[in-house]
């Protein structure tokens, strides 16, 4: 009998980032990569710095803003291209401050992409602003490196992404100041796949009992039962094609219609499972039927902050990406499937 072939380990990722930071440390300091006590000199600097990073929130918040920004272009996954710009030395003949990311686009154009977090519950006060000093030392480096730039402005209490062309909003100083309207109706996010998702009311997820093991509720009317199967539906009509089951299930759980349930519902005397359904909190289109779920950044903006978020704290700066999320919409069949979808594309409008 041949002995079975266990998996490999996975490979471990060499420190190449840490390796750095000591590095750089230890020439500071005069100390030799190899002397025995340079981790716990570069330990014994770096937990102070490191414990005032963390009690940061505008470069908590800012940081997460920045990986949500680069989870959600690539769930949207319209680009050819997507690297981290702002990593590693620049030697310039002035100063320079290099933007968040480098994007090439499906078309082959090219944006520096400098990402901010705005919040503010007040609408009164959803506004960006920026000094000349700082817009000009990103800009100074799109225009060494002959690439446009763009600001990606995440409006974090109202869950919004907008990316912009800077220079559309100058001020007499020099500097950048837009708010979220100004900001919203210059958006370029569609050139990265954003797309407002719309369609017809209610979805449904129904949880039925296993009618082959105990089902009850009891005195105090608390179901008790295993689940047998898990449907979803759209208005009457279940869904079986695996792409209308996985899109119906990313909208009812991290769309902006309302969930209501689970609601219980009977099998003759004993409990028959229960279901979630989501409609929208006032409909906009009664008439038409087709109703708007959210746009698709702003839905994954969800589903990233159910990973970081843990009420109005940080817990993580990374979560995942779901690049299969949206990428079916490209390739949709309108035509065949139960799932009615209506997508818009929305440009940005002409300011004066």
């Amino acid at each position: 009998m041949s002995e079975e072939k266990r998996p490999e380990p996975p490979k471990r990722q060499k420190a190449f980032d840490l390796l750095a930071s000591v590095a750089v440390f230890a020439r500071k300091n005069g100390i030799a990569l190899n002397d025995s006590a340079l981790v716990d000199r570069f330990m014994a600097d770096a937990e102070p710095r490191l414990r005032e990073a963390l009690a940061d929130p505008a470069l908590i918040h800012g940081s997460r803003a920045e990986r949500l920004f680069e989870a959600t272009v690539l769930s949207l996954g319209r680009f050819k291209l997507l690297k981290t710009e702002d990593v590693g030395r620049v030697h310039a003949a002035q100063t320079l401050r290099a933007p968040d990311f480098r994007i090439v686009l499906d078309d082959g154009e090219q944006w520096l992409v400098e990402v901010k977090n705005v919040h503010s519950t007040d609408p009164a006060k959803q506004e960006l602003r920026m000094s000349r000093k700082y817009l000009g030392s990103v800009q100074s480096y799109a225009n060494a490196v002959g690439t446009p730039l763009k600001l990606a402005i995440y409006w974090s209490a109202w869950r919004l992404w907008s990316v912009i062309s800077p220079e559309r909003f100058r001020t007499h100083s020099g500097g950048l100041r837009v708010s979220m309207q100004e900001a919203m109706l210059a958006n370029e996010f569609e050139r990265l796949g954003e797309k407002l998702i719309m369609t017809k009311p209610s979805l449904r997820l129904v949880l039925s009992a296993a009618t082959d093991l105990p089902r009850s509720i009891d005195d105090e009317g608390l179901a008790n039962f295993m689940i047998g199967s898990a449907k979803f539906y759209s208005r009457d009509v279940e869904l079986t094609d695996p792409k209308d089951r996985k899109l119906a299930q990313v909208l009812l759980f991290y769309g902006e219609w309302e969930v209501k349930g689970p609601i219980p519902f009977m099998d003759d005397d004993q409990i028959g499972g229960v279901e979630l359904v989501a409609n929208p909190v006032e409909p906009t289109y009664p008439n038409q039927g087709w109703e708007g779920i959210g746009m698709a950044s702003r839905i994954f903006s969800s589903f990233f902050a159910d990973q970081t978020i843990d009420g109005d704290q940080v817990i993580q700066l990374d979560g995942e990406p779901a690049p299969d999320w949206f990428a079916p919409l490209s390739t949709w069949d309108f035509e065949n499937s139960k799932l009615p979808l209506f997508l818009g594309r929305i440009q940005p409008s002409g300011l004066a």
